[in-house]
């Protein structure tokens, strides 16, 4: 297994902390928050696994493809649950929708599973990060609550800040594949610390009582 700066290992079991707090919260929680569970669950064993199949990037390159749709379904089955309208709960779905069959076509044509992967998660990015600020935008505008007491809150912050952020690093892709493994982990950082950020806002959202948003 390749050596990896001490930052990845905490970026990555950041999201143990989240992860079990929500475990231990599971029968109180909404659905959007299960969601949530089995998403971290879901990234905690793609970064292990990524880690461990390293040498064998075809294995690698296929799993960071199919982990760009599925986290794309989370996330947007989250921001479906928290919409109020059934209106906006309909057009999450359409543009969710429109989005897998968007990568489908994709990998079947012009970005195969032995290819990068830049513009389908671009776009995945793109589509979570205004669809995460649209909802939080609405869920400021209706709140009945102390706003740093509702979980919607911090989740969705959270979503803007991981997507936002990654936005640049997933569209240089192309040009980032061909510098060496010091600069690409210099690079990684900020997505690892991203990631840092994006699991201590997660932390607070689940430890947000349960009410009423």
């Amino acid at each position: 297994m390749m050596h990896y700066p001490i930052l990845t290992y905490i970026s990555i079991f950041s999201a143990v902390l989240p992860f079990a707090i929500g475990i231990y919260r599971w029968r109180y929680e909404s659905r959007e928050l299960r969601i949530l569970v089995t998403y971290l669950f879901f990234c905690l064993t793609v970064d292990i696994l990524s880690m461990w199949f390293i040498r064998n990037y075809w294995i690698t390159l296929a799993l960071m493809h199919l982990f760009f749709l599925i986290e794309c379904i989370f996330i947007l089955s989250i921001i479906i649950c928290l919409q109020e309208s059934t209106k906006n709960k309909k057009m999450f779905a359409m543009f969710l929708s429109a989005y897998v069959l968007f990568w489908l076509i994709a990998k079947l044509t012009f970005e195969p599973l032995n290819g990068l992967y830049s513009l389908t998660a671009t776009i995945s990015s793109v589509l979570l990060a205004l669809s995460a600020g649209y909802t939080l935008f609405i869920v400021i505008g209706n709140r009945m609550q102390s706003l740093f007491s509702a979980h919607s809150f911090w989740i969705l912050l959270s979503f803007i800040i991981i997507y936002a952020g990654t936005l640049i690093l997933l569209s240089l892709q192309g040009i980032l594949v061909n510098y060496s493994r010091e600069d690409l982990f210099l690079v990684e950082s900020i997505n690892w610390s991203l990631k840092i950020v994006f699991n201590i806002l997660v932390t607070i959202g689940f430890l947000c009582p349960q009410t009423q948003q």
